[in-house]
């Protein structure tokens, strides 16, 4: 059976739908179930910037910055709703080399469920939809196997190794850097 991963305009500024997810702007209510969510460490470990522990407001903070970077085209965040409950993001942020990288976040106990793939193909249409995107970059630490799964479904090519910092573990991490063309994106 074919799973329906196309975004659809759902009511509401900024808003997408997919068939079992929205993804739509995150609200300062958020911040409290961003902290606990991305706050696992199991979860924390795998991204760039999200410290362990997480401080207590901090999502609010970040939460507060999203309409500003929007407008200035910098940064698409999204939160991931499963009828009605939040259970993670993905976002689209401009790097300095002036492509977007997708990164993304499903918390614990929604694991193993698919929507990690199926709001990161909706992020992705967006990019290269209305966007305009021609190329999306992205990554993952070495040892998270199941973002790297994520990934190759959507079409993504590895590129090159690095080390990045993991604000979570405290120390610099491999990290296998990868790449999508518009093209090679698997609808």
């Amino acid at each position: 059976m074919a799973v329906d991963f196309a975004p659809r305009p759902t009511p509401g500024a900024g808003s997408l739908a997919t068939r079992r997810l929205v993804l739509r702007p995150f609200r300062l209510s958020d911040g409290p179930a961003v902290e606990t969510l991305a706050g696992d460490f199991d979860v924390a470990k795998m991204l760039d910037v999200v410290p362990f522990p997480y401080p207590a407001g901090a999502a609010a903070r970040w939460i507060a910055t999203h309409d500003e970077n929007r407008d200035g085209g910098r940064e698409y965040p999204f939160a991931i709703e499963r009828e009605g409950e939040l259970v993670g993001c993905v976002g689209l942020n401009r790097e300095t080399d002036g492509l977007f990288h997708l990164g993304y976040w499903i918390g614990k106990p929604f694991w193993g469920h698919g929507y990690a793939t199926e709001a990161a193909h909706a992020a992705l249409a967006f990019a290269f939809d209305e966007l305009g995107e021609g190329e999306v970059k992205s990554g993952h630490y070495a040892d998270n196997h199941a973002s790297g799964r994520v990934m190759t479904k959507l079409g993504f090519r590895y590129a090159k190794e690095s080390m990045r910092f993991s604000k979570a573990r405290g120390h610099a991490v491999r990290f296998l850097d990868t790449r999508l063309a518009r093209a090679q994106f698997r609808r």
